[in-house]
């Protein structure tokens, strides 16, 4: 699934441009599953991870353009996570608003 990425770059909040990467994706999923509903089921966290990243590259490759901003990126990963474990959804919304709050100060 990869190689159907390498032309889609990511546009962050701050406007910055960047290449795809969906090894955050996986990473910000198990971060999320990890610190919530699964602290103690490492595996599971990343089965998760994987699935969704999985799913979520897909979605993204089939779009049809190459510049993706970080929301729709963001929002395809919770609809993904609502589809696999809502719980795990609720923790990832939570990480990232966590993560926001920090990266504003």
């Amino acid at each position: 699934m990869q190689a159907k990425l390498v032309n889609k770059v990511v546009i962050k909040r701050n406007g910055r441009v960047v290449d795809w990467d969906s090894f955050r994706i996986q990473t910000a999923v198990f971060k999320a599953a990890i610190n919530g509903k699964y602290k103690e089921k490492p595996l599971h966290a990343n089965m998760i991870a994987n699935n969704v990243t999985k799913v979520v590259e897909k979605v993204i490759a089939e779009l049809p353009f190459e510049k993706i901003e970080i929301e729709t990126i963001q929002n395809q990963v919770i609809k993904q996570l609502n589809d696999f474990d809502k719980d795990v959804a609720h923790d990832f919304l939570a990480y990232k608003t966590k993560q926001n709050i920090e990266q504003r100060h």
